[in-house]
């Protein structure tokens, strides 16, 4: 079984350090999705809603907070979670929510079908996402119409739109680096593994990896073998990397617009407390570069 964790003290912290920062990616200005033009938008900290993919209703849940405005483009989060949870589950326990109110933005937390995993040995059923094939992905049709549907919607930044995830989320949201790399400017998959598909993204893809060295169902060695193809799909230069704090290295001399960043600690299949504010802060820092 998944879990989660979250520290609210040290994530209100940590995106107070993160708006004083400055880097290359706050010089990328704003791309207003169709919805800035609506005078009044629906705001609510747990609102739920669905769109129609080849026939299936597809649930989420959607976290707009009063400091998201009309008219003013705001960052849009997807936040995916893991085997056997729901977006409810990830709702009640994700940090984000603290984040997105002092920060201003909107977190999405689709709702998955289920998928047939292996884990221990054991075949198992549950809600999850699709990692293995591309053409024909309905998680993938999945995220393109509610995009679609938000950006319709609501006053999205489209040059900031992001995916995490954790566990079988984690891969699907680096799925969605490799496959909708024109879309999502950065991901940042915790406790996930290695590429499962063929990755040729358009562009270099920013991405933020954590995984625990201590995980008994993903080993660390598949976080090791992740960061591996990642700094493959993203042409990285592997002997010029930089230390990014204790836990973390930090990889750009890569592919035009990509960064790869690697932290492991000392923890198990779980969302640690410092991740949250990691991933926020490595995020809003890679926007959607401006298309020639």
């Amino acid at each position: 079984m998944e879990t989660r964790l979250v520290a609210g003290s040290i994530l209100l912290m940590s995106v107070l350090a993160g708006t004083a920062s400055a880097r290359a990616g706050e010089s990328v200005p704003a791309r207003a999705s169709v919805g800035c033009g609506l005078d009044q938008v629906d705001r609510g900290r747990r609102l739920t809603g669905s769109v129609e993919v080849g026939g299936v209703k597809r649930a989420y849940i959607l976290d707009v907070p009063d400091s998201v405005h009309p008219h003013v483009p705001a960052p849009l989060l997807l936040d995916f979670h893991g085997f056997g949870h729901s977006g409810a589950g990830v709702w009640n326990v994700s940090g984000f929510r603290d984040l997105a109110l002092h920060a201003g933005f909107i977190t999405v937390y689709p709702e998955g079908l289920p998928v047939h995993l292996t884990i221990r040995g054991e075949d198992m059923v549950g809600p999850g996402w699709e990692l293995y094939t591309v053409d024909g992905n309905r998680d993938l049709a999945f995220v393109r119409a509610l995009l679609d549907d938000l950006e319709r919607r609501y006053c999205v930044d489209r040059a900031r739109i992001f995916a995490t995830g954790f566990s079988n989320g984690a891969f699907f949201s680096a799925l969605l680096g490799c496959v909708m790399s024109d879309r999502i400017a950065a991901v940042a998959p915790v406790s996930g593994g290695p590429l499962r598909v063929p990755c040729t993204p358009g562009r270099g893809v920013p991405i933020l990896i954590q995984h625990g060295r201590q995980d008994p169902l993903i080993p660390i060695d598949a976080a090791r073998t992740a960061r591996d193809d990642w700094l493959k799909v993203d042409q990285c230069a592997v002997d010029t990397n930089e230390p990014d704090g204790p836990a973390c290295v930090r990889w750009t001399a890569c592919r035009a617009g990509a960064v790869v960043e690697y932290c492991e600690e000392d923890f198990v299949h779980t969302w640690p407390p410092q991740a949250t504010a990691r991933v926020w802060d490595f995020l809003q820092h890679h926007p959607l570069p401006a298309r020639d």
